[in-house]
């Protein structure tokens, strides 16, 4: 599975979807923890390719996030993704996605360097992504085969900026479901993409349940 095509085939749904939903007039009871004080300069794809770059998880951690946030927007019917929460809804649900299914991840801090999110707000925000998802992580094969095929789907459109060849994910796809464990079933300044400095990952990656905390990660730009 290539991730870049499946990265800008994210891309451009999140950013389409995003689109639509800045026109809807801004409402304050509606706000969340994922909400910035405003916009970040970075766009959505170079936000996701730099996730892509220095996170190192696997292509599936991609469909898992978008179905985390579809599960996400269902419970929680008054909340729309728009430019000012996608960056760290994205950040928190990959993340959350790669803790749950790959064998090896990165501690919070580092996903927090990468994302451009302070150390204790990435905490913050990961136990407040579990709660609007109801703790829901499983996904089945069928589903993830669905998500994959509409992304398919949606890049095969004349109007679409995806890459074209975006089906041959379905080729060469290996998701396997994992078994659930560990889990329950059932505002800041904004950052550009020259602010946001590389992570320094020699002491931030590990193998679950080993967590060994970073000690050397200089501090990158955040948002």
């Amino acid at each position: 599975m290539k991730t870049n095509k499946l990265v800008s085939a994210l891309s451009c749904v999140l950013t389409q979807l995003c689109r639509r939903n800045d026109l809807i007039p801004f409402n304050r009871s509606a706000v969340t923890k994922f909400h910035a004080l405003r916009a970040p300069d970075i766009c959505i794809h170079d936000y996701l390719v730099r996730i892509s770059r220095y996170s190192n998880c696997s292509p599936e951690c991609f469909i898992l996030a978008l179905i985390y946030i579809d599960r996400l927007i269902k419970n929680n019917p008054q909340f729309a993704l728009n430019s000012l929460n996608v960056h760290r809804i994205l950040i928190t649900g990959i993340m959350t996605a790669a803790k749950f299914f790959d064998d090896q991840y990165y501690n919070n801090v580092y996903y927090g360097k990468v994302g451009g999110v302070p150390a204790g707000e990435i905490n913050t925000l990961e136990l407040e992504f579990l709660f609007m998802i109801n703790f829901s992580l499983y996904v089945s094969s069928d589903e993830y085969d669905q998500y994959l095929s509409q992304l398919s789907q949606h890049s095969s459109r004349s109007s679409c900026i995806c890459p074209k060849d975006i089906e041959q994910l379905n080729a060469t796809k290996t998701f396997q479901p994992q078994e659930v464990k560990g889990f329950p079933q059932s505002r800041s300044k904004c950052a550009s993409n020259a602010d946001i400095q590389t992570p320094d990952e020699s002491t931030s990656r590990f193998s679950p349940p080993f967590r060994t905390p970073s000690t050397s990660m200089s501090c990158g730009g955040e948002f």
